[in-house]
C-alpha cells in the first residue's frame, strides 16, 4: 500500500536529485532565525502503526516517524516524538506545540501544510472473521453489516458519507473510542465475539494489529481499494512549515534514491509501490 519511488529513466537525473538533496541542511541553517533553528521539531501522533507507532508497545516509532526524524536530523534539527490521543493532537496543531503529523491524508481543515511529495499511501479496509464473506464495490455494501469505526477519524469520500448518514444508527455504525490501540483491540475482540461484523480502518494498520494480537488465523483484511496518498504534514501554526515541507520533499527523494527508504519500510514488512508527486 505504500507508494514509493517514481521510475526515473535518466541516470543523470537520478544523480542530480541525489546531489541536490545534500543542499537543504545548508539552506535550513541559512534561512532560519536562530531561535527557530534551535527549537525542536515535535512529531506527534496517536498510535497508528506501522505509520506512527507507540514505542512502549511496538518497540519502534513507525516508519513515517523514522523517515521524518532522519530527514530533519540530517538538516541539523533536534527531533522529539510524542504519542498523544487524537483530540490532543488537534489541539497541539492549532496552538503550534506539534510541528509534524505522520500519516496525514488531508490538511485537516487547513491546519496542515502537506509536502508536494507523499511519504506513503493508504487504503481503507475492513477486518472480519475469516469464514465470513464480504465484497466491496460501493458503500451500500456495508448495509447488511454492523461496522465499527474509530471516534473522530475521517475515512473520506463515499465511505465517510455512508458513516455520516448512518452514525446515529448503532445497528449500522458502532463508534469505538479510547486511547492508543484500545479502540482497535476493542473492535477486533467484538468481531471475535460476534458483536461487530466489520471493523473499518487502514489496510496496513489492521494487518499490523492482527499480527500483533496473533489473530491472523481467525480474521482477514479486505481492502476497499480507495487508495489515497499519505504525508508527514506540517502545522501551519509553525512558521517553519514551508521550509520543513521542502526538506521533507528533498529528503524523501534522497532516501529513495539511496535505497534507505526501502530499508526503513522493510523493518515494518511493507513493500515498494509507485508514489507520484502532487
Amino acid at each position: 500500500m505504500i507508494r514509493l519511488p517514481l521510475r526515473i529513466h535518466l541516470f543523470a537525473l537520478v544523480g542530480l536529485l541525489t546531489g541536490l538533496s545534500l543542499g537543504p541542511a545548508r539552506v535550513a541553517a541559512q534561512d532560519m532565525a536562530p531561535a527557530d533553528a534551535a527549537r525542536p521539531i515535535i512529531i506527534a501522533s496517536d498510535p497508528w502503526c506501522p505509520y506512527a507507532c507507540d514505542p512502549a508497545t511496538d518497540g519502534r516509532e513507525g516508519y513515517m516517524v523514522e523517515l521524518a526524524r532522519e530527514i530533519f536530523q540530517a538538516a541539523g534539527y533536534r527531533v522529539e516524538y510524542r504519542v498523544v490521543n487524537f483530540a490532543m493532537l488537534k489541539r497541539m496543531l492549532h496552538d503550534g506545540s506539534a510541528t509534524a503529523v505522520p500519516g496525514a491524508a488531508t490538511d485537516m481543515g487547513g491546519a496542515l501544510l502537506l509536502p508536494a511529495l507523499a511519504q506513503g499511501n493508504s487504503a481503507n479496509a475492513v477486518a472480519l472473521q475469516r469464514e465470513k464473506d464480504f465484497t466491496y464495490s460501493k458503500p451500500d455494501d456495508f448495509s447488511p453489516y454492523r461496522v465499527g469505526i474509530i471516534k473522530d477519524y475521517a475515512y473520506g469520500g463515499d465511505v465517510q458519507r455512508y458513516i455520516d448518514q448512518h452514525q446515529a444508527n448503532p445497528d449500522r455504525v458502532w463508534v469505538l473510542s479510547g486511547f492508543g490501540y484500545s479502540q482497535l483491540v476493542q473492535g477486533l475482540r467484538q468481531i471475535q465475539g460476534g458483536g461487530l461484523d466489520l471493523l473499518l480502518d487502514d489496510y496496513n494498520v489492521l494487518r499490523w494489529q492482527l499480527r500483533r494480537l496473533a489473530l491472523d488465523d481467525q480474521m482477514r483484511v479486505v481492502s476497499l481499494k480507495d487508495d489515497a496518498d499519505l504525508f508527514v504534514g506540517l502545522s501551519r501554526s509553525d512558521a517553519r512549515a514551508p521550509l520543513l515541507a521542502r526538506l521533507l520533499e528533498d529528503g524523501t527523494r534522497r532516501l529513495r534514491a539511496e535505497g534507505r527508504f526501502l530499508a526503513i519500510l522493510a523493518r515494518y514488512g511493507l513493500h515498494e509501490q509507485p508514489m507520484p508527486e502532487r
